[in-house]
């Protein structure tokens, strides 16, 4: 024998020696520690254990033997006898673990065996003693015998200590690498044949696992997943090898569903996908790959239930993932489900890596195909229905992705064409397609047991075909090419759809009116679309606030809170659109006055107009929700109306990013103002949302005051106030943000109340910067920066700060606040320590005489206010 031979088998004994013998024997020991000390314990308390009994032994005739003897305990309780009635299976870990410890060396011996065929093989090869023909020959006789042998013994001996399965299954993965090597290694036979002995031997592998039981059929699926990767070589037809891994899944769930072993189920998935996956990251035949998975999933749905058509029990994952609490789904769901979410998100990976168009519509069709045939056929299969969301959701987020420029379906969408060569099909392909996805919905929500179903039916159908044309509009814009009205046609022939189904619900459907309501609400969302593409780009924005007005509309009539969710979608797609994309630049510099109208004030109205009619159901969530995009809305169309007036120059500058930081800072406000009301995860998720646009908000405020501070120049940067007094770039830079402040403190009571007096204190610290510096711009002019401080404007500073003192003390009198007055009290000292340690060196002549005669009048007036409240108020001076 060689010796690299000899050193390879010396060195796989001692593998499995250290990996299975020793811990084998290991365990064996402390079993034997354990009764020997059960023997001692029992010995010296002067009795037997029944644990340490021979189990074979009988007892002697006429002896009494324990179940005679009378009872010396308390009978067990009904829980106990239950117990010992139905002891609990042990798990698949413990049995294989246990099985390893009778077995571990008929498991060493069986891969021995199958790598002693293989190395035997490779000796010939390696000698040059044998042809291509014969090495294959030799490699399925050697198989074929170890079967035939292991067969045999069981036959006549039974399964005694699991020699037999393991020569059975050292011999199928002897034969699977056979017929791989005669195909991939030396070309003997065509594909055809090829794919005929795998078939044979893993038909054999189901007989044989019928009778040799879990572990041989394991083995054969484990050796038959690594075989074309222990034989090597190089193929030109490796794609069919896909077939072949498709083949183990059906083989492994054909044997499971028979026997009910399982765990045999997810490892033959196991095993055909991570080959698969092997293979395509190795570069072999994509398209190949896509049909893999049709075929994985088609066995997953079918062979463990052994159903000609789908059958599967409720309740679905999605009930239980929805309901937090219950009863699983039973194995032949979770296997569907598993199986269709890989393949969906394994559609979604072709696609994303794609170079071509044929690509990448396989890959949409592999989501197609998955969405129609689970639509249509999961009748009778409530376990499964809900699973033709997973496929619609991952073929809208592949077309949603292909809108990036630079992807092949939109790039050859966008392409240059001569005139006279016809429009681009791709997006009306689409469109079709979404429609088909529709119609196949609302077939089967006619045919729905129940109105839950039926209502969760319609509303697959009602957002389908009209998801695909929004999805279209955001990533794709179709108008571009086809032209706006061309693509508005298509947008009102889905609405023709929607209008359709809507009149054919009513006599056929569990609840009509709610169903033809849904289908109805879509109908006017796709309307207002299609109307407003061909008009301006507010379109898309002014239609999803027709979709929230439509829903919450809906909800009235008909009392559905689950369209509160929609309408929540709505209104954060409808912010994403006006701080995003088109977003505030295209406000400001690209858009006519028409335009900001129509994208700004149609949706503020028609939210109100929604928030109207939500209250009316008492919809708080969602309610809060439509209100904080009411204050959002509004305070981005005051923004984007300041900037165009400001202009360019002023946009870039300290009025900009306040008024910047003002957007963004209202809608951090706007998503704790939704935390009102909320569950755990969405407190979560708008906790989350507020902190990122809160933290973009302080950042545009830092660079503010860093970098366009009017009043110390940043480099050779110097900031000048715009614009008339009062109304200048000062108050467009501060006001603003003072005054989204001060509503925060005043409104979101929900708030910790250190945070809400965060608020007030920098809401003041704004609204007196923004006083002191127009202070400073009504005596210096437009430069603030330049050095020294006239002494009129120091004047105007101590009666600025006694005017707002005594505000404070008139504010405190009306809210009857002891809070507001010692704040007020304080502001006077301010005002006492500014005249008496800076008025009186920075002022001369009458402006020092009237700065302390003011002083003087004013502190009098104000002690006899204060004391008059003190009185009233019966408080503490």
């Amino acid at each position: 024998m060689d010796f690299e031979v000899f050193v390879t088998l010396a060195a796989l004994g001692v593998v499995g020696l250290v990996v299975i013998g020793i811990p084998a024997l290991l365990v064996g020991q402390a079993r034997l520690r354990r009764r020997v000390a059960a023997l001692e314990a029992a010995l010296a308390g002067g009795g037997v254990p029944e644990a340490a009994a021979m189990p074979d032994a009988a007892p002697p005739a006429g002896t009494e033997t324990e179940d005679d003897a009378p009872p010396t305990s308390p009978a067990p309780d009904a829980a106990e006898v239950a117990e010992v009635a139905a002891p609990k299976r042990p798990g698949l870990a413990a049995r294989l673990g246990r099985w390893l410890r009778g077995n571990w060396a008929v498991a060493v011996a069986g891969v021995s065996l199958a790598l002693a065929g293989l190395f035997l093989v490779q000796y010939g090869v390696e000698r040059g003693l044998l042809t291509p023909a014969m090495r294959v020959l030799a490699a399925l006789g050697l198989g074929a015998a170890l079967v035939v042998a292991g067969d045999l013994l069981r036959r006549r001996h039974g399964d005694a200590a699991a020699v037999p399965s393991g020569l059975a299954g050292a011999g199928l993965i002897v034969l699977f690498a056979g017929v791989l090597a005669a195909r991939a290694l030396y070309g003997l036979i065509d594909p055809g044949a090829a794919l005929a002995g795998l078939v044979a031997v893993a038909a054999l592998a189901v007989v044989l696992g019928w009778f040799h039981g879990p572990v041989l059929s394991a083995l054969g699926l484990l050796g038959a997943g690594a075989a074309p990767f222990l034989v090597g070589g190089e193929s030109a037809a490796a794609w069919l090898f896909y077939p072949y891994f498709a083949l183990l899944a059906v083989v492994g769930l054909a044997v499971d569903a028979a026997r009910d072993w399982r765990w045999l189920s997810w490892l033959a998935l196991a095993v055909a996908v991570a080959g698969a996956m092997l293979l395509y990251l190795g570069g072999v035949a994509a398209e190949h790959f896509l049909g893999f998975w049709a075929l994985v999933v088609l066995a997953a749905v079918l062979v463990p239930g052994a159903y000609p058509v789908p059958r599967h029990p409720a309740p679905s994952l999605g009930q239980r993932l929805v309901a937090g609490g219950g009863a699983w789904p039973g194995l032949t769901v979770l296997i569907a489900a598993v199986a269709v979410a890989l393949a969906s998100g394994a559609a979604l990976l072709v696609a994303a890596e794609a170079e071509t168009e044929a690509l990448t519509w396989l890959a949409l069709g592999l989501l197609a195909g998955m969405a129609a045939a689970l639509t249509l056929g999961t009748r009778a299969a409530p376990g499964i229905a809900d699973l033709p969301a997973l496929p619609v959701a991952a073929a809208l987020a592949l077309v949603a992705l292909d809108g990036e420029r630079g992807r092949p379906l939109v790039s050859a969408f966008h392409a240059a064409r001569l005139p006279e060569a016809p429009a681009p099909i791709a997006a009306t392909v689409l469109m079709a397609a979404g429609a088909v996805l529709s119609l196949l919905l609302a077939t089967r929500m006619r045919g729905a047991a129940g109105a839950a179903p039926a209502i969760l039916w319609a509303l697959g159908a009602a957002l389908a075909g009209p998801g695909v044309a929004l999805v279209l509009e955001l990533s794709w814009q179709p108008g571009a090419m086809l032209g706006g009205y061309p693509w508005a046609l298509h947008i009102m022939g889905m609405a023709a759809l929607m209008v359709a189904l809507a009149a054919r619900a009513a006599p056929r459907t569990p609840e009509p009116r709610l169903v033809a309501a849904i289908f109805a609400g879509a109908a006017l969302t796709l309307i207002a679309l299609a109307l407003f593409v061909v008009l301006s780009k507010a379109a898309l924005t002014l239609a999803l606030a027709v979709m929230v007005l439509a829903t919450a509309l809906i909800d009235r009539r008909f009392d559905l809170a689950l369209l509160g969710l929609f309408a929540q979608t709505g209104v954060a797609v409808i912010g994403y659109r006006l701080v995003v994309d088109p977003g505030i630049d295209w406000a400001v510099d690209e858009a006519g006055r028409g335009d900001v109208a129509l994208a700004h004030l149609g949706p503020l109205v028609l939210l109100a107009a929604a928030w109207w009619q939500l209250g009316a159901r008492g919809r708080e969530v969602t309610r809060g929700v439509v209100e904080s995009a009411i204050w959002t809305v509004a305070a981005i169309l005051l923004s984007v109306v300041l900037m165009r007036v400001l202009g360019t120059v002023g946009a870039m500058g300290h009025a900009g990013l306040g008024l910047m930081a003002t957007v963004w800072l209202s809608v951090a406000l706007a998503q704790l103002w939704r935390l009102r009301g909320a569950g755990a995860a969405l407190r979560a998720l708008r906790t989350a949302l507020a902190v990122v646009t809160g933290t973009v908000a302080v950042a545009l405020l830092v660079a503010q005051a860093v970098l366009t501070n009017p009043l110390t120049p940043f480099m050779w940067r110097r900031e000048e106030v715009l614009g008339p007094p009062i109304l200048d770039s000062l108050a467009a830079a501060y006001l603003p943000v003072a005054l989204v402040l001060a509503v925060a403190a005043w409104r979101m009571d929900h708030l910790p109340r250190l945070l809400c007096r965060g608020f007030a204190v920098a809401a003041s610290g704004y609204a007196a910067w923004y006083g002191a510096l127009e202070i400073r711009r009504l005596w210096q002019g437009r430069d603030l920066s330049v050095p020294g401080v006239l002494e009129g404007e120091l004047y105007t500073y101590t009666v600025a700060l006694m005017a707002v003192a005594l505000a404070l003390l008139a504010l405190a009198v009306l809210k009857r606040s002891e809070g507001l007055r010692r704040i007020a009290m304080a502001g006077v000292a301010l005002t006492v320590a500014k005249v008496f340690v800076i008025d009186m060196s920075g002022l001369a002549g009458l402006w020092r005489v009237a700065a302390f005669l003011g002083l003087g009048l004013s502190l009098a007036a104000l002690a006899w206010i204060n004391a008059r409240i003190i009185k009233r108020m019966g408080c503490d001076p």
